[in-house]
């Protein structure tokens, strides 16, 4: 399998999560152990957004290319799949996800484990802990709030393509979520069905903003505090376990589905990491 295929692959996975409203597609790049690359050829991305040549022969440009490839492929491949299961089966695929989220925390809580005497020797168990708690109540707020009122001005279009793609680069932080509590999803999801291109383009605008603004904050916070950012972004994936868990009312199907996706996940960790070994 060619590093490009596995790219697609990787792209695949998280297309399929950010169709979902409450879970992220970030929450997969981290499971899959291309979180880094992924947050870093965005950032090298808009750094030279104006020098053709070298981005375009750049590795990250081309990660990036393969990468949206499969994350297209996933999404439209899985809209109207997961639409139909979340109508019909949505205990099983909010339990599921569940699942695939508590997987992935608990490998990197362990990934963490391995690297004990570098937080010890680099880090504060204050701080790190301060920072794990922040994590989870930012995104335990956001997976449980209420619809917000909003219009659907071109302004707040702009708006909610930044949070929303802001979002999206977050592990536990789901886009689709975001735009729902905005009052934008149905919106902007007619917008596309109707080729309304002011509001698409509006929409494009703001997300391209939000992910430039995101990409290079994370770069700069894992390259400078990474131990801190990454007990951050557990904290996140914690809280943002709110969202699917508040779509369960059925804990016998929860306790069997979050099983099969704490194996999923598992099962998706070790494909991520034998697929960037090789």
């Amino acid at each position: 399998m060619t590093k490009q295929l596995i790219t697609i692959v990787h792209g695949i996975f998280m297309g399929v999560a950010d169709s979902i409203p409450g879970v992220s597609g970030a929450t997969i790049a981290l499971m899959l152990g291309i979180y880094g690359k992924f947050v870093n050829s965005w950032s090298y991305f808009f750094s030279n957004l104006f020098s053709f040549k070298k981005l375009f022969n750049s590795d990250e440009f081309k990660f990036l290319l393969f990468l949206y490839i499969g994350v297209a492929i996933g999404l439209l491949s899985s809209l109207g799949f997961i639409d139909y299961l979340m109508t019909h089966f949505p205990n099983a695929i909010f339990s599921f996800f569940a699942g695939l989220i508590i997987g992935g925390i608990i490998f990197l809580f362990t990934d963490l484990l391995k690297k004990k005497k570098e937080i010890k020797n680099n880090s504060s168990p204050l701080i790190n802990v301060f920072s794990l708690i922040i994590g989870f109540s930012i995104a335990f707020y956001i997976s449980g709030a209420q619809f917000l009122i909003m219009d659907h001005s071109l302004p707040i279009i702009f708006f909610s393509g930044v949070c929303a793609m802001s979002a999206m680069v977050m592990p536990g932080m789901s886009g689709a979520f975001v735009l729902l509590m905005m009052n934008q999803y149905s919106y902007i999801v007619n917008a596309v069905n109707e080729f309304r291109f002011s509001v698409i383009l509006v929409f494009i605008l703001g997300a391209v903003v939000g992910l430039a603004f995101m990409s290079k904050l994370l770069k700069w916070l894992l390259d400078k505090y990474y131990i801190y950012t990454m007990m951050c972004l557990i904290g996140l994936m914690i809280g943002g376990l709110r969202a699917p868990i508040l779509n369960v009312n059925n804990w016998f199907i929860f306790v069997i589905y979050v099983i099969i996706g704490i194996v999923s996940s598992l099962l998706i960790e070790w494909f991520g990491r034998k697929a960037t070994t090789n």
